[in-house]
């Protein structure tokens, strides 16, 4: 009887986890309207809980995120491998570290879920976006160390007061830190830049990011007031690109990052999302309630996902320019990655595809 009871239980859960998915799709299937006429049109969704096929080739698979899973998928709707979070989870291109809450050990594991090595915990593990290196942060945030995978420790920093932000960039890492400073730091652990934010009541750092071109590093700093700041490198060294105070009062740290060619950088606002140019220093703010989840975005559309007290708000836009799509979905939380016209969506165990359409 425990058996049958358990069968039925595991069944129901089955069908209200697809009806977020049915709704969703469902939304879907109606275009917005936006500068020129646009559908995004679901292809395939997949259910993370079915069994995994055994895949040689993962080499042009992606990561993914939905609520406690993740994995490696590519855009057939192949999935190369999906695992349940720990604690926290590292994710790159080349693999991931799942982690418990106090690690002793770390193990990198590759797109297939197949073990690569291990070594000794310094902290948290962080892996910068193509996995090809490692740093660890203490778990109180005062220091952090870059390891090989051999566990050779290659530099390490302390600090006196603790890392707020911090955004990896291959070989350098630019750290916010709760004194105002600011560090862009090298391959071999030197200092490249440094900046200490001013003009506030309460000097900190609140987020961090470099462009993929490391031509340009952005920050959010103070309280009373809060400054958005970009920084270009030139042949002459690093000079101020753009500074401006905003109307936010987070207590807390923000979502902060440039697009995939650095045109646009992509701030969280206490009421949505802000775009700024950053060749022609004009912005642009896309209002919406909730708070900002996950977001991406490529050269043809953004994408971005906030969390509401209930279910969660997509904002598909061009920046700048319009609002493609503006739905709410019955979902906590929403992962987003675009990749050229296509959307990924992670939710509630589900994993799904829709294609940007120009009519």
């Amino acid at each position: 009887m425990a058996d049958s009871i358990f069968r039925n239980r595991r069944r129901g859960r089955a069908f209200w986890l697809f009806l977020p998915l049915l709704l969703f799709i469902y939304l879907l299937l109606f275009p917005h309207p936006g500068g020129r006429e646009s559908l995004v049109r679901p292809i395939w969704a997949k259910d993370l809980a079915s069994g995994v096929p055994a895949l040689r080739n993962a080499d042009a698979s992606w990561y993914f995120r939905a609520a406690d899973r993740f994995g490696y998928a590519d855009l057939q709707g192949n999935l190369y491998y999906v695992g349940r979070t720990l604690h926290n989870l590292s994710l790159s291109d080349n693999g991931f570290i799942n982690y418990g809450s106090v690690p002793d050990y770390i193990v990198f594991m590759n797109p297939r879920g197949e073990f690569e090595f291990s070594l000794k915990s310094y902290g948290y593990p962080l892996l910068e976006p193509r996995g090809r290196v490692l740093y660890s942060i203490q778990t109180d945030r005062s220091g952090l160390k870059r390891i090989d995978n051999e566990g050779e420790i290659l530099w390490s920093m302390s600090f006196p007061t603790p890392i707020t932000s911090i955004a990896l960039a291959g070989e350098q890492c630019l750290l916010g830190l709760m004194d105002g400073r600011a560090l862009l730091v090298g391959a071999e652990g030197d200092v490249l830049y440094q900046l200490t934010t001013e003009a506030s009541r309460i000097p900190i750092v609140l987020a961090t990011a470099v462009s993929e071109d490391r031509n340009q590093i952005a920050l959010i700093s103070g309280i009373d007031p809060q400054t958005l700041m970009v920084v270009e490198r030139r042949a002459e060294g690093f000079v101020p690109g753009f500074k401006q105070n905003l109307d936010s009062d987070f207590r807390r740290e923000v979502r902060l990052s440039f697009s995939p060619e650095a045109r646009f950088l992509f701030y969280e606002v206490e009421e949505g999302l802000g775009v700024l140019d950053v060749r022609k220093k004009s912005k642009a703010r896309f209002l919406t309630e909730g708070v900002l989840e996950s977001m991406d975005s490529s050269p043809e559309f953004t994408a971005a996902a906030f969390r509401l007290s209930q279910g969660s708000k997509l904002l598909i836009f061009r920046p700048l320019d319009s609002v493609l799509l503006s739905r709410e979905v019955a979902a906590d939380r929403v992962y987003v990655k675009v990749l050229g016209s296509s959307l990924i969506l992670g939710f509630n165990g589900v994993l799904l595809r829709a294609d940007l359409l120009e009519g």
